[in-house]
């Protein structure tokens, strides 16, 4: 990406640079003792991993992929409803050198959209995708139907399978939050491949629909191999002990994410005020995480709608652009254009929408607007139609629980440092926060711009 452009460029035959972090990352994927008699139940059960934010499932399903992939020249799908880790995965696999042919086997990453809508095409229900998302919902109800009623016969998928191997020829298919998906897309992925060859990792209490995945429905519990995952994997302990007291403040239940001692120290840093217009506190932090071997593009920053803008067609975050007019280098994900491509760059910071941060980590992460966040997804749950459970809870406490939820995802994406900027306003969550920092402030600060 040149300085003062907010896009990157991505030279064709531009080499990627692993940093230290990434190196990390690799070595997770490639050498990690994943057990044997997880890869064994590959293609024989349907895998489910278990585990909340942070327990690592997404490096897991990458882990599994490629020691079968290693070991057995096998080829995998592995399926995400988020394009910004679609291009974080993509990035990881092309500094591995993972191929993704017929021929040689390897890992494919796609979204979920992208493949029914190959499915759709495939088997003639849609011409092109002009309007695609927009009836995407009926197209999966037409699928699906024409897939339960035999109007799609086996026949059908074996002859698609075969006359397009390199899209839809797959040993194992390896699903990444699981929990989110509705019982149509799953019917259908069931129809193409069997659930033998499915594996799913399902995060706990990081559904973001009104209703949770049954993975189960429909398949012999002996055919179902459950793993639970408790063990923090990616956050520092301190990390892992303040996310903790966050969610039980929040009233977050059953919270049972172990901190791993193994993995000391950690810091927390709460900036009140207008943090997206101080650039040079980001610089800040990219020195000191640079200091210790980090490169920007292993740092991520999070940002909510509100902090986005369009002007002549040009999409930017707010503390994205005040970043470039300083100089730096970002990937910008807020803009559909960047996030179809992986960063090249390792000077450029990686920068998404709060929706589109799961699965993705980073030394350092700095979630602005951490309370305008929490607000949007409260009033989108309420704005929402919802049938409501019962008698003992109202829809603003329902509304409460969503946006709590949904909050715990950026709070467990970072591994060394997380920053949490919240406005001058009064809020809910900020009233959370000052709580934990209280109890908390040996690790935990709290500036005020």
């Amino acid at each position: 990406m040149l300085i003062g452009c907010p896009y990157p460029t991505f030279p064709l035959l531009q080499t990627l640079e692993p940093t230290a972090i990434d190196r990390r990352r690799m070595d997770r994927i490639a050498k990690a003792a994943v057990p044997e008699n997880w890869l064994d139940d590959l293609g024989v059960k349907q895998l489910l991993i278990r585990g909340r934010g942070g327990v690592g499932k997404t490096v897991i399903l990458l882990q599994l992929a490629y020691r079968i992939f290693d070991r057995e020249g096998k080829r995998s799908l592995l399926l995400t409803y988020n394009r910004a880790l679609v291009s974080d995965m993509r990035r990881t696999m092309a500094l591995l050198g993972v191929p993704r042919s017929v021929e040689n086997g390897g890992i494919s990453i796609e979204t979920v959209h992208g493949f029914i809508g190959k499915l759709l095409k495939g088997f003639g229900i849609i011409e092109d995708y002009v309007d695609f998302i927009k009836n995407y919902e009926d197209y999966k109800d037409t699928l699906q139907e024409y897939l339960k009623s035999g109007t799609i016969s086996k026949d059908d998928i074996d002859d698609l399978i075969a006359s397009e191997p390199d899209l839809f020829a797959w040993d194992i298919v390896f699903v990444d939050e699981g929990q989110d998906w509705p019982s149509n897309e799953i019917a259908i992925l069931r129809s193409m491949y069997d659930p033998g060859t499915i594996a799913v990792a399902d995060g706990v209490d990081q559904y973001v629909r009104d209703s949770v995945a049954d993975w189960s429905a429909g398949v012999d519990r002996s055919n179902i191999q459950t793993r639970r995952l408790r063990r923090c994997l990616r956050m520092k302990e301190n990390l892992a002990r303040f996310v903790a007291d966050f969610a039980n403040a929040l009233a977050l239940d059953e919270w049972d994410l172990e901190p791993n001692a193994e993995a000391n120290g950690g810091q927390v840093i709460v900036y009140e005020g207008d943090l997206s217009s101080q650039p040079e506190i980001y610089e800040q932090l990219r020195d000191e995480a640079a200091a210790l071997g980090n490169y920007p593009v292993d740092l991520l920053a999070c940002v909510p709608p509100a902090f986005v803008s369009r002007v002549d067609n040009e999409v930017y975050s707010r503390p994205g652009r005040n970043i470039v007019d300083r100089g730096g280098l970002i990937w910008d994900a807020t803009s559909e254009e960047v996030r179809e491509q992986y960063p090249t760059d390792r000077d450029a910071l990686r920068i998404v929408q709060y929706d589109s941060c799961r699965g993705l980590e980073g030394w350092t992460v700095i979630n602005y607007g951490f309370d305008v966040f929490w607000q949007y997804k409260y009033q989108q749950w309420l704005l929402s139609p919802h049938e409501l459970p019962g008698l003992f809870q109202s829809k603003e406490e329902l509304a409460e629980n969503f946006a709590s939820q949904w909050a715990m995802i950026p709070l467990t994406r970072a591994m060394d440092t997380l920053v949490i900027n919240v406005s001058k306003s009064e809020s809910k969550v900020k009233d959370v926060l000052a709580q934990v920092h209280q109890k908390r402030s040996d690790f935990v600060q709290w500036i005020k711009l």
